[in-house]
């Protein structure tokens, strides 16, 4: 089954820097049910992001459309292809390697991304991600990202709602305009999060979930 958690390219930072930096955030989106934050400290001038909303399926659904990797390139902004490298559904643990399709002239851009799933006491479930240096053979064709951190949050709010939170961070690597770069960090989460209600809606049924999301 080929089937597993992504981190869509939105790139996250972890539940601590989140709270670091929520001071900080600027509302840069909010239309459409999706808000957007950026967020920047001083040792990074590529913005940080949270995005959330919320959708009228169950939590269930909602996670199962992260775990279809084969539909990811269906709706995920820039996503060019996904391959699952490794999945183990009893410790929550998966690797994946993404190719990024960034616009001309740009290089595209790939990387290799180890993750761990989890749910929590209050039913929460979480998928963070990590991108790591090694895993796969490196492509000249691509540049390889290292510098990326990213997660996705489920919070169950009824039988048929859900709210969807994902944070995101990436060093994109190479000479790109860092006005480019924010531009893009702020519109690729809003972008994604409309494309996730409109193949919720075309979804009928939830993938089964692994066994320590139960």
């Amino acid at each position: 089954m080929k089937k597993v958690i992504f981190m869509a390219c939105a790139v996250a930072f972890t539940a601590a820097v989140q709270a670091k930096t929520m001071d900080n955030a600027k509302l840069t989106i909010n239309k459409n049910n999706i808000k957007v934050w950026t967020y920047q400290n001083a040792q990074n001038p590529v913005f940080q992001y949270k995005a959330e909303t919320s959708f009228d399926v169950p939590i269930e659904k909602a996670v199962s459309l992260i775990l279809d990797v084969e539909n990811a390139v269906n709706w995920v902004p820039y996503m060019g292809s996904v391959k699952v490298l490794s999945r183990d559904d009893q410790k929550g643990e998966f690797s994946l390697y993404m190719v990024l399709d960034f616009p001309f002239p740009l290089k595209d851009r790939d990387l290799v991304v180890q993750g761990k799933m989890r749910k929590d006491a209050q039913g929460i479930i979480s998928i963070q991600n990590k991108a790591v240096k090694k895993g796969y053979p490196i492509n000249p064709n691509y540049v390889r990202l290292t510098d990326y951190e990213g997660d996705w949050t489920f919070q169950r709010l009824g039988n048929q709602k859900v709210k969807v939170s994902t944070y995101g961070y990436a060093n994109p690597e190479g000479s790109i305009p860092l006005s480019f770069v924010n531009m893009f960090v702020q519109q690729q989460p809003y972008q994604m999060l409309q494309k996730m209600k409109v193949q919720l809606g075309k979804s009928k049924t939830a993938t089964a979930f692994p066994e320590i999301l139960k």
